[in-house]
């Protein structure tokens, strides 16, 4: 039986699988503050699930960017409390097996270059705007070279800006993470209809997205998390067109696909 997880600052998704390539079952537990309790959570979740067979092998997400082992979570503004947690080695004391660690964003957008909108696609940009915003770059269905990750939504997109939960201003995720939004508008991502109100997250958005692909030159954009279903994707786009003047046309942006799935479909591949 496989394990997979994918953390989120607000959610943890954990599901299993019985042949490696498909969910056999999954849930969505909330995501504690506190280390101790959150492994705990974690393990009697998924030995609900697995109900009471052997898991062979583990891998999962958690946002941030963990040290070059893999181990850990080296810093997190959504997560203080998994902080230089032993996270890799609590799971393989617990099951006894290898654990395979990635960036959460880096195992959605797996999810999404592989099984998802961005199958076909040789370079996936993936954006996941949730609680905060993540990043990474797929390239061939795999996470690009880096040294400690990718955070596009630590660009500063506003000198002297709004402030950041990292200790940063005027940051993208400090305009577009829907705690931010919530922080700055009074109302949930998912509750507001003033459409003026979309105009200007979608321009933030559109800024951030002219950033990344000016640097990362994709085939396709994908917007996944919480966030992205209630951005006005076509607000986003005419906004894009005014602001990417350098390259001759934009690559596709659109909507993820595989919904709270992706990370954990993600995660597999992490085991291929």
């Amino acid at each position: 039986m496989y394990l997979v997880f994918d953390i989120g600052g607000t959610h943890m998704r954990i599901g299993v699988s019985s042949d490696g390539s498909t969910i056999t079952e999954s849930k969505i537990v909330p995501t504690s503050q506190d280390f101790d309790q959150g492994i705990l959570v974690l393990k009697q979740t998924a030995d609900e699930l697995s109900g009471g067979e052997k898991i062979n092998v583990v891998a999962g997400g958690i946002p941030g960017p963990l040290d070059k082992g893999k181990s850990m979570l080296v810093t997190c503004p959504q997560l203080h409390g998994w902080i230089q947690k032993p996270l890799k080695a609590e799971l393989e004391k617990a099951y006894g097996t290898k654990v395979y660690l990635e960036n959460d964003t880096a195992i959605g957008g797996i999810g999404e270059a592989v099984k998802g909108a961005g199958a076909g696609k040789k370079i996936v940009a993936y954006l996941a705007m949730g609680t905060g915003i993540g990043g990474t770059r797929i390239v061939d269905q795999r996470v690009d070279s880096n040294n400690l990750g990718f955070e596009p939504g630590h660009q500063i997109i506003m000198p002297d800006g709004n402030p950041c939960n990292c200790g940063g201003k005027g940051h993208l995720e400090a305009y577009v993470g829907g705690s931010y939004i919530e922080k700055i508008y009074h109302q949930r991502a998912e509750d507001i209809k003033d459409v003026s109100i979309w105009n200007e997250v979608s321009k933030y958005l559109a800024i951030g997205l002219n950033n990344t692909i000016v640097h990362w030159s994709p085939d396709i954009v994908v917007l996944g998390g919480s966030v992205s279903e209630s951005i006005p994707l076509e607000k986003v786009q005419a906004y894009l067109s005014e602001f990417l003047t350098i390259f001759p046309q934009a690559p596709d942006i659109v909507k993820a696909s595989l919904g709270h799935d992706g990370g954990l479909y993600g995660a597999l591949e992490l085991l291929k």
